[in-house]
């Protein structure tokens, strides 16, 4: 008899948030909630935590993430590429992070899985990472696809996307809120279904929800996951006192111009 996965869903506005292990859940997506679009930063080996530095940059700290210079478990290149491919329709494009030393490791098994590629693009960060063999001051993004090829929808977007780091981030790998929208918005229509396997702060998901999308999440941790319900929230809340302001604002315009129209007796 088949296992049947009982999902614990947090749900925020156009926003839900699945619990547990992506290479589980996403086979029990249904058919409407297969998505349009992925946009991911799955947890990848960093280098090993060192004692001399306390801060985000350069080695992790050992007295801030004892383990190895793993932030999180680690799920394998080849574990994942699959199931994200079946939980997106005919027609999908997917946007996957990752840094020098595991990007091209990510390409091969995307491709593997049935993914094609289109381009390597990058973020370039205002602020480099500590090293002896060049200063990091850049993280890659794979743009691949499924099915038929898609143009983008702003064709002046260029491989480089110099934005800066978010500030009060609530995760250790919390990507700027304004380069997620860049991607969301062009490869994806208002309306549609954005999907992050691997959620983590939920920044992908607040983007989506801004740009007007729908989101699926899945994040294995329960606290990473209850940081980012929060956030969630609070900026689900701001987003529809922002589309109140503007409703309000076009109905006294219409007000106003009615005003103009009608006849003074």
């Amino acid at each position: 008899m088949p296992v049947t996965f009982r999902r614990p869903d947090i749900r925020i506005g156009p926003i839900t948030l699945i619990i547990g292990d992506c290479t589980k859940v996403l086979a029990g997506l249904s058919e409407e909630e297969k998505a349009d679009l992925v946009v991911t930063d799955p947890p990848y080996k960093l280098t090993s935590g060192g004692k001399n530095s306390k801060g985000m940059s350069g080695k992790f700290s050992a007295e801030r993430y004892n383990n190895n210079g793993n932030l999180m478990k680690i799920t394998p290149w080849s574990a994942m590429p699959g199931p994200i491919f079946n939980a997106c329709k005919a027609n999908c494009d997917a946007y996957v992070m990752g840094d020098s030393k595991n990007i091209f490791l990510a390409r091969n098994a995307f491709i593997k899985a049935g993914w094609k590629f289109h381009e390597l693009l990058y973020w370039k960060k205002p602020s480099p990472t500590r090293c002896r063999y060049y200063m990091k001051n850049t993280e890659f993004i794979l743009y691949l696809w499924k099915g038929k090829a898609r143009d983008i929808n702003n064709g002046g977007s260029t491989q480089s996307m110099p934005h800066p780091r978010p500030k009060d981030a609530i995760h250790p790998t919390q990507k700027p809120l304004d380069m997620l929208r860049v991607l969301i918005e062009n490869s994806s229509r208002p309306g549609d279904l954005v999907l992050d396997p691997f959620a983590g702060s939920g920044a992908t998901l607040v983007a989506a929800m801004q740009s007007g999308r729908r989101a699926i999440g899945v994040e294995l941790c329960p606290d990473h996951a209850a940081r980012s319900a929060v956030w969630m929230r609070s900026e689900w809340d701001a987003y529809r006192r922002r589309q109140d302001a503007v409703e309000d604002a076009g109905n006294a315009v219409e007000k106003a111009l009615l005003c103009e129209l009608v006849p003074h007796r």
